[in-house]
């Protein structure tokens, strides 16, 4: 960040967080990936930096601090659009309510690196210095090795939420489940934040758990979905606005039960 303007209104901008900080935190795995510091200069480290840790994502530039909490990690981040060459993950993070703060994090022949993105306050305040910045990751090179694309899912499921909507059999029962709301965005493309496709068994029947989120405001508003292909079957959970919960395809008080104790796995265990 450059000139005092800028480190005044990243200040101005930092105490205007006065929220509790929500149970969101990154997984060991995230961590053990992503986590810790990156910066413009490493080895000196006397150029702006970030931090990634369990419950926040920090941009420390000139003494000052931004932090983002209810942090998520979105490899699905690009829904159903190819990812830019080399990315990795994106981490999420809100500084204030509206205000989302972002570390992209990428990979390329010289190891590990992150870049941000960000909603249009925090990105006033940052500056355009430091949004243009690449940092490299300063942890061990043992760390950096073990950072790998994300691994696929086994090769009888879709990877990602996303693409389980280039199955006309799902997607056809989906939207039928979703009624009107297939009007928003984020349900009907299962664009948002989301984790890998896995199965799961209810009273002896095998259905795919589709889990999926809206970007930047997770913990309000999510989703998770129990699709067994075989029996065209299809149930959900929508929870929206923080309170709001609609069932998908009616589902039996055992399959009720079970999207509620997923639902609780997926959205309020992090």
């Amino acid at each position: 960040m450059q000139g005092q303007s800028g480190l005044t209104a990243l200040l101005i901008l930092t105490a205007l967080v006065s929220l509790p900080a929500r149970a969101e935190t990154l997984s060991p795995d995230v961590m053990r990936l992503y986590g810790g510091r990156y910066s413009t200069d490493c080895a000196g480290d006397t150029g702006p930096r970030l931090r990634v840790t369990p419950a926040a994502l920090q941009v420390e530039a000139g003494g000052k601090r931004m932090s983002g909490r209810e942090v998520l990690a979105a490899y699905s981040y690009f829904g159903q659009q190819a990812p830019p060459k080399g990315f990795q993950v994106a981490l999420l993070s809100q500084v204030r309510p509206g205000a989302g703060l972002q570390f992209m994090i990428y990979r390329d022949k010289s190891g590990q690196y992150a870049v941000l993105e960000a909603d249009g306050p925090v990105q006033a305040a940052l500056g355009p210095a430091l949004m243009a910045a690449r940092y490299r990751h300063c942890e061990t090179p043992a760390a950096a090795q073990a950072a790998p694309s994300p691994a696929p899912a086994p090769a009888s499921l879709d990877t990602y939420p996303p693409q389980m909507l280039a199955d006309p059999t799902f997607r056809a029962a989906y939207h039928k489940a979703l009624g009107p709301k297939s009007k928003l965005r984020w349900l009907a493309r299962l664009e948002g934040p989301g984790t890998l496709v896995r199965p799961v068994s209810v009273e002896g029947v095998d259905y795919r758990l589709v889990a999926v989120c809206k970007p930047h405001d997770c913990a309000d508003n999510n989703m998770v979905v129990l699709y067994a292909k075989a029996e065209r079957r299809l149930v959900g959970k929508v929870f929206e606005g923080g309170s709001q919960v609609t069932y998908l395809g009616a589902p039996s008080r055992a399959l009720a039960d079970e999207l509620e104790r997923l639902w609780t796995e997926e959205w309020r265990k992090h």
